[in-house]
């Protein structure tokens, strides 16, 4: 399940399977944007599934369908932990291999994901990128959480640091290829697999998110942290790491219009850890603490 739709594998009756993906009509022009970056994407040598076939109007099915080549690997969240350091470091190397390969695409006409070049939804500075997942999170709170110190912390380092961030450039990034959406494989990425949209604008915000989600489940990114190395040089580029790593803790929490599964319950382990992760990573971006 993802944001707007469900994902299937089916075996068909000669033994090969494909993944089928379904939405809701008013998400339609997700597939449009799948099969638009599909093109872009592998014309640059990134590794992404096939479309094998393609239906928006209700004909085939009641829904928007789409079928895809099915790519072995599971989620980098899913094998990380059985991962060696050497494949670790493997993966890490795949990824940044894939990062090199994005900065062969033009900028962006503007910033934040888009479905195509000419998609006019872009934003005009990056720090709106931000101010935007940062509000979205924060309308879904409950009051008693909004006033978490924690929150205030993220929301005035966005302000401190809204200058830096508006002389970032529209540099083209995989928006959902984090610690979800990036097959591995043997020890391998495979292939990036949600590419409904792409991003523009901090190749950095990603790997935040990557960061976030890994260290929610287990006890260190070594690998994220790596690949994110070269983005993060000095203290403000830190700063802006361990800030995109709270918003995304934030974005976890939070429930969404769009969601198909919803925040983790409110109980469990992962919830926990992602209010322990958003209280140090906060704080880190204020430059008050040490990340974890």
């Amino acid at each position: 399940m993802g944001r707007s739709h469900f994902v299937f594998t089916v075996e068909l009756m000669s033994g090969e399977s494909v993944i089928v993906r379904i939405t809701r009509h008013d998400r339609s022009e997700c597939f449009t944007g799948f099969a638009y970056w599909r093109r872009q994407l592998a014309r640059v040598g990134v590794p992404v599934p096939r479309v094998l076939s393609m239906d928006l109007t209700g004909t085939v099915a009641p829904w928007p369908i789409m079928l895809l080549e099915r790519v072995p690997g599971d989620d980098l969240c899913n094998v990380y932990a059985g991962l060696s350091a050497t494949e670790k470091c493997t993966v890490a190397n795949d990824l940044l291999d894939i990062q090199d390969r994005m900065n062969d695409l033009p900028p962006g006409p503007g910033y934040g994901g888009i479905a195509s070049y000419d998609d006019i939804r872009c934003h005009s500075r990056w720090s709106d990128v931000l101010w935007e997942y940062f509000t979205g999170a924060f309308d879904q709170l409950p009051p008693s959480q909004q006033q978490r110190p924690a929150i205030g912390e993220i929301r005035n380092t966005i302000c401190e640091l809204r200058p830096a961030f508006d002389r970032i450039d529209p540099l083209p990034y995989l928006i959902d290829a984090t610690h979800q959406n990036v097959l591995v494989d043997s020890g391998r990425v495979t292939a990036i697999v949600d590419l409904d949209e792409v991003g523009f604008g901090d190749a950095l915000y990603p790997l935040g998110v990557a960061r976030a989600g890994l260290l929610a489940r287990g006890p260190e990114a070594d690998c994220i942290e790596h690949v994110a190395a070269p983005l993060c040089v000095g203290p403000i580029r830190r700063r802006v790491f361990d800030l995109y790593s709270a918003i995304a803790c934030l974005k976890m929490l939070a429930p969404s219009p769009l969601s198909v599964t919803g925040p983790p319950s409110a109980d469990s382990q992962i919830a926990a850890r992602l209010w322990t992760l958003l209280d140090a990573f906060a704080a880190a971006a204020a430059h008050k603490e040490r990340t974890p």
